[in-house]
């Protein structure tokens, strides 16, 4: 079920599993990264979000001042609400280092903010389809 969508980041959630995928392409305007990331939240927080899937592989840059904002802005506001023990689950594709960069200073200042939450970075989807759905 698709539950967001812009030009840039499509957004969809799996109830049942509290799951949430977040696919990103291209290059996100600011008013796209912004809206996206805080309608992402706002979904991640109605629904209780334990597993969070972000697909990176179509993205081709952030921009540093939008991640800046992320960190500055929303991390207060996710960090708060989200269940003990969430995962998160970044896809790469190995040849995308700016997303790789970006991802890194989020994770950092997500870990920094709630250290029960576990991340990590996945070349292949069912990998990390398979490590989103491990029982704690």
């Amino acid at each position: 079920m698709k539950t967001y969508h812009n030009e840039h980041v499509t957004v969809v959630t799996e109830c049942g599993v509290h799951l949430l995928q977040q696919t990103w392409v291209g290059i996100p305007s600011s008013e796209n990264f912004r809206d996206g990331s805080l309608a992402t939240i706002a979904l991640a927080r109605r629904h209780q979000i334990k597993r969070w899937r972000i697909d990176l592989r179509q993205l081709r840059v952030f921009n540093p001042v939008d991640l800046h904002w992320f960190i500055q802005h929303c991390l207060n506001q996710s960090n708060s609400g989200w269940p003990r023990k969430a995962r998160i689950a970044i896809i790469l594709n190995d040849l995308n280092q700016f997303g790789k960069m970006g991802s890194d200073l989020i994770i950092r200042a997500i870990m920094a903010e709630n250290s029960d939450l576990a991340c990590r970075y996945f070349l292949d989807n069912d990998d990390t389809q398979h490590w989103l759905m491990l029982d704690e």
